[in-house]
């Protein structure tokens, strides 16, 4: 009897100290197993959407804590522009790549952080939930192992949509009233204000203003093969159909190739660009990088044959440009003007979208020791030549690129862009 006593409390306190050690055991946490890491589109490991349209060009850094919530942080991918580069400058082969900033996945910011609640087991985590940014609203679920990330973001919208709507170029050609025909009218389509101290001399005590010569050349037929030919507005108004500023940000264009004018006309991707109105009357533009250098100036800097050297100019302009992909080019948008003088189109339904003093000027000043390039200047001129439709223009260029550096340096007031209709 004694004996089974013995056993039995053995039994007992076998069982006591299991169960105490049970207790004991930490409880395994959803995402226990996963560390820091960066998931890039670059190396598959990262598959995002935006209200259901694949996004490139992007990256999320998934941080776990160690109570089942995570950090997930959204952002641009630096895009490595060395070929590019290369393609235009003399850069070598044993220089470091170079990357430049890329705008953020939700438009207006660079970088977007999320904490989540994490659900499933230590390897093998999802996640969902809603939040804000200062210019849009936006729901979200994702999936997260130590390979790969799958991240959606949907019910993207934009705080303000002002601006929201499909847009299209206004008439360019109105009757003139002195002929009583048809003329084209550079004002009804482009904005075009250059305000200098000096202006282009054409002659000895003759001088013309530079926004009259820009007009006139825009409005000037030189596309094109024979009869056919057209002005570089002309051209704009038959290959652009429309610009759509949708509600979630993005920014879309219906247009034509111009490779092939008979084609049916094409509407460009979501994710290209982004839009956030930050003041009334002033917007930010975002382009994402990998969508457009790779595909439009890669192949412009690998046709180029010019011998100079415009690795400095380029370097001097990259400067300006870099900020602008992360921060957003700075588009100001407003009443359009109807004539050189200034005069204001009361039509409400026309808006200028332009460039201003303070985004144009630093580029102009930057690209003016161009201008000074004799093979440069040269190079243009004796193609000018060529066109009999540039007629007196052609004789008027080296007048006008010798005079470009005096304008740009007394420059008071640029702006430049484009009319668009709702």
């Amino acid at each position: 009897m004694k004996l089974k006593f013995l056993n039995i409390s053995a039994i007992a306190c076998l069982l006591a100290i299991s169960t105490s050690c049970s207790k004991d055991d930490p409880k395994v946490l959803p995402g226990d197993s996963l560390t820091q890491k960066t998931y890039t589109m670059a190396d598959d490991g990262l598959a995002m959407t935006y209200n259901g349209a694949p996004l490139v060009g992007k990256t999320v850094t998934f941080t776990p804590n160690t109570n089942g919530t995570a950090t997930v942080t959204l952002a641009g991918e630096p895009f490595d522009i060395s070929e590019l580069m290369g393609g235009i400058s003399k850069a070598e082969e044993t220089e470091p790549s170079l990357t430049i900033p890329s705008a953020g996945v939700l438009p207006g910011s660079k970088e977007t952080v999320i904490n989540v609640t994490l659900t499933g087991d230590s390897d093998n985590c999802t996640f969902e939930g809603t939040g804000d940014t200062d210019y849009c609203t936006y729901s979200y679920s994702g999936s997260v192992t130590a390979e790969k990330m799958n991240l959606n973001l949907t019910d993207v919208k934009l705080k303000n949509i002002s601006l929201a709507g499909t847009w299209t170029l206004p008439e360019l050609y109105q009757i003139d009233p002195f002929w009583g025909d048809e003329q084209p009218n550079i004002y009804n389509v482009a904005r075009i204000v250059w305000q200098s101290e000096k202006m282009i001399e054409l002659a000895p005590n003759f001088g013309m203003p530079i926004e009259t010569i820009l007009g006139m050349t825009l409005v000037m037929p030189m596309i094109g093969d024979g009869d056919g030919k057209v002005s570089p507005v002309e051209m704009l108004t038959m290959l652009l159909k429309n610009v759509t500023f949708h509600e979630d940000g993005n920014v879309t264009a219906t247009y034509i190739n111009a490779a092939d004018m008979n084609q049916a006309p094409v509407t460009s991707p979501v994710g290209i660009a982004q839009y956030v109105i930050t003041s009334e009357g002033n917007l930010r533009l975002f382009l994402n990088p990998t969508a457009i250098i790779m595909n439009t100036a890669k192949a412009i800097a690998k046709s180029k044959t010019r011998a100079i050297d415009m690795s400095l100019i380029v370097e001097s302009m990259m400067q300006q440009l870099i900020p602008l992909l992360s921060q957003g080019i700075p588009v100001s948008y407003g009443k359009a003007i109807m004539d050189s003088e200034g005069q204001l189109n009361e039509d409400p339904n026309i808006l200028s979208f332009y460039l201003g003093t303070e985004t144009l000027l630093p580029l102009l000043k930057t690209f003016a020791p161009l201008l000074s390039d004799a093979d440069f200047v040269n190079g243009i001129v004796e193609e000018a030549k060529k066109d009999p439709t540039m007629g007196s223009m052609a004789e008027m260029l080296p007048s006008i690129f010798n005079s470009l550096p005096g304008i740009i340096e007394t420059t008071t007031k640029v702006e430049i862009g484009i009319n668009l209709k709702k």
